[in-house]
């Protein structure tokens, strides 16, 4: 009504300054209607979790928010889960469903299934930022969002030699269907998700990798980790500056510094078992001595010396504690015992153990691993995925920072053979079982 009676005024107003005062108005109309569209966004984007697990219109339909599926408790190694937690995703992804959030398993044992301690997803990951970053791609939900209206679907996994992936996925397009699909849940039974066939490339599990982050407790551990390593590392330039009789100025004290993070694979049980690998593959290219994995870290010039080499190491199933010995000079090797953070470590279960040196390793300036290694890809994964959203999908022949190599694999010029993830791979075998098939691109 305001706005009529100032259109009714613009008859008494002189020719050269009503042309500005009708542009005013058409900009004040303008921000009125903008305001009328988006006010009912601004007030579900309080905070992000209102907005995430809010049940108001979903900017990006195709994930179901009333239709679950549900998954036995994801067991073995960090990664291993974290594979299983990303093919149980897009699995429910494929059926229009959100996950009910897993259990995940605190400890490690393979065979002995009663000994695993259940922990929540939501004590490692953090849920909303996780909904927050994968948003309009797969969904996380509580176990609070299920009505029970129906019974459970139970979708039975097959197994054996005769369960090929064609009829596993012939199974879960049935389940889009008919009884299964008018189902609340979706109750999946027998195999765990890793050993799930697997439908689905590289890039779709890199993006679900990419939406997992720490919940803050574990953050903050990694912090202080990666805090500990830097302060190593300005403690060895400043005596480097001092051995060459060189001044410390302001400059050179506000360096960043960096750090390489080598995953050591030379524990007992490893050793065991890679010698074994390489004797079923014929290959010599999976195993390497701690002697053999130094004279490779040596060779990479990346970063300037003095630089702290963090070993991201099982020390408990080591045979000797001289990990951090016989380093070239210029490269001062530390793992947790000499880097002051065994406390850190010894107070928390196996899973947040790897997951703080899943972070300090894929965080590292330069990361060297074993190809053959779950944790080590996976890294390598992480480390690809912000490359190519930097816009780099090459490493070869230069330094484009997050330098990842394989020291269990020779490279042209004779040290480890740089190493980026192939994002064009139609499925996680290689990264799951390990490869040495590896490149700079």
């Amino acid at each position: 009504m305001n706005i009529l009676l100032e259109l009714k005024h613009l008859k008494h107003i002189s020719l050269p300054t009503r042309p500005v005062i009708c542009k005013c108005l058409l900009i004040v109309i303008g921000l009125i209607v903008l305001r009328a569209i988006i006010s009912p966004f601004l007030a579900i984007s309080s905070s992000e979790k209102s907005f995430y697990e809010s049940t108001t219109l979903d900017l990006f339909p195709g994930v179901r928010r009333d239709k679950f599926v549900e998954v036995p408790q994801i067991i073995w190694g960090l990664n291993n889960q974290k594979i299983a937690f990303a093919r149980a995703c897009l699995t429910a992804k494929f059926l229009n469903r959100s996950l009910l959030m897993p259990s995940l398993s605190a400890s490690l044992f393979y065979k002995e299934v009663d000994l695993l301690k259940p922990i929540a997803f939501d004590k490692v990951f953090d849920f909303n930022k996780f909904n927050a970053r994968c948003h309009g791609f797969v969904r996380l939900a509580r176990y609070s969002q299920v009505l029970n209206h129906t019974e459970p679907f139970k979708l039975q996994k097959g197994s054996g030699r005769r369960w090929t992936v064609d009829r596993d996925l012939d199974q879960l397009q049935q389940s889009r269907l008919g009884e299964a699909d008018g189902s609340e849940v979706i109750h999946v039974t027998g195999k765990h998700p890793f050993l799930w066939p697997d439908h689905w490339p590289v890039k779709d599990y890199a993006r679900i990798f990419d939406c997992l982050t720490l919940a803050p407790e574990i953050e903050s551990e990694v912090v202080k980790v990666i805090s500990k390593i830097k302060d190593a590392g300005k403690k060895a330039r400043h005596e480097a500056a001092i051995s060459h009789n060189k001044k410390r100025t302001d400059s050179s004290t506000n360096l960043s510094v960096q750090y390489i993070a080598v995953h050591m694979r030379i524990e007992k049980d490893w050793m065991i078992h890679c010698k074994k690998w390489e004797q079923r593959s014929n290959s010599k290219e999976i195993c390497s001595s701690k002697g053999e994995i130094i004279h490779k870290v040596s060779q990479i010039t990346d970063l300037r010396r003095p630089v702290v080499v963090y070993l991201a190491v099982a020390d408990s199933l080591l045979e000797d504690d001289s990990v951090t010995s016989g380093w070239r000079v210029g490269m001062i090797a530390y793992e947790k015992k000499k880097l002051g953070v065994t406390d850190i470590y010894d107070r928390q279960p196996y899973l947040i153990k790897s997951a703080i040196d899943f972070e300090v390793c894929a965080r590292a300036d330069v990361f060297v691993g074993n190809s053959f290694s779950t944790f080590s890809n996976l890294v390598v994964l992480s480390r690809t995925e912000r490359l190519y959203n930097l816009g780099k999908a090459s490493s070869c022949g230069e330094d484009v920072g997050l330098s990842s190599y394989a020291y269990n694999i020779i490279g042209d010029d004779g040290g480890p053979q740089r190493w980026m993830t192939d994002m064009s791979d139609t499925s996680l075998q290689r990264i799951s079982y390990g490869t040495n098939n590896v490149s700079c691109h």
